[in-house]
């Protein structure tokens, strides 16, 4: 199994959405990212249809096609529900040391559009440098219990 860079995981990890994944090739030590437009494009792609795509696209169909048949070769890494960043948010507010911040941060939290409320509250009391360093330390420690549980050696140089 190839190693892989941490700060590789995690950059793969921020672009995780509900449409999507990444997954590593323990050959080749590469992440792969497939949303589900381009996972639905290869399940129904024949090779005529693939050489019509576009060439970014095809490449894209190409890398999906591939996680689907050698599906041993790849890795998930952890999905935008295993990282749970609204879990993280709430971690933070009561990493606080200022309760009034924290309820302020709490309290946005609720209701529709709470993931932009907050970042909206922490940049308006000029704490959005201390959530994205406590995010951040959060993204590392997943993607770290990821390694470890996977098996996956880290690359440090």
């Amino acid at each position: 199994m190839k190693k892989v860079k941490l700060e590789d995981i995690i950059e793969a990890m921020e672009l995780i959405n509900d449409d999507s994944n990444c997954y590593y090739n323990k050959m080749t030590g590469e992440i792969t990212y497939v949303d589900d437009e381009t996972r639905r494009l290869a399940e129904d792609c024949s090779m005529e249809d693939l050489e019509s795509l576009p060439d970014w696209q095809r490449d894209d169909v190409r890398r999906a096609i591939d996680v689907e048949e050698n599906w041993n070769y790849y890795i998930a890494l952890p999905s935008k529900f295993d990282i749970n960043e609204y879990d993280i948010m709430v971690k933070f507010c009561y990493f606080l040391d200022n309760d009034k911040i924290a309820n302020q941060l709490l309290n946005a939290l609720n209701g529709r559009g709470a993931f932009r409320r907050f970042k909206d509250t922490a940049f308006r009391l000029s704490i959005e440098e201390k959530w994205y360093e406590f995010r951040d330390e959060a993204l590392r420690k997943i993607a770290l219990d990821w390694c470890s549980c996977n098996g996956v050696e880290i690359d440090n140089k």
